[in-house]
């Protein structure tokens, strides 16, 4: 009986380390986290470098949201999770929430 419980408390330990390394394994991170909270972007502007990546998080109690950028990126409209884009090129990319037109921000790509 001792030696299943050992095995037992063994395995469970054993599972908890693993799913803990897969966690972290391959996890992206985002260069730039972009809030999106109480109608409004915060940051508004970003900088970021050619390649990296910007996350907007959508935290507005499951108000509806679009984030786009006419001819370079596009969230589609919702409400929870997080939208993310990499930039592979310089320059100025003003963005909108197409619902909230008052809502802007910039990202900067040098």
């Amino acid at each position: 009986m001792l030696r299943r419980s050992r095995i037992g408390s063994w395995a469970i330990t054993g599972g908890i380390a693993a799913a803990t390394l897969t966690g972290c394994a391959g996890a992206d991170v985002p260069d730039a986290v972009i809030e999106i909270s109480n109608v409004q972007f915060s940051p508004m502007d970003a900088t970021v470098e050619v390649g990296d990546t910007v996350e907007w998080r959508f935290d507005d109690g499951g108000l509806l949201h679009h984030v786009e950028s006419p001819g370079e990126f596009d969230s589609g409209i919702t409400g929870e999770g997080t939208f993310s884009y990499t930039f592979d090129r310089p320059g100025t990319y003003t963005y909108t929430c197409s619902i909230h037109p008052y809502m802007t921000g910039t990202v900067t790509v040098r």
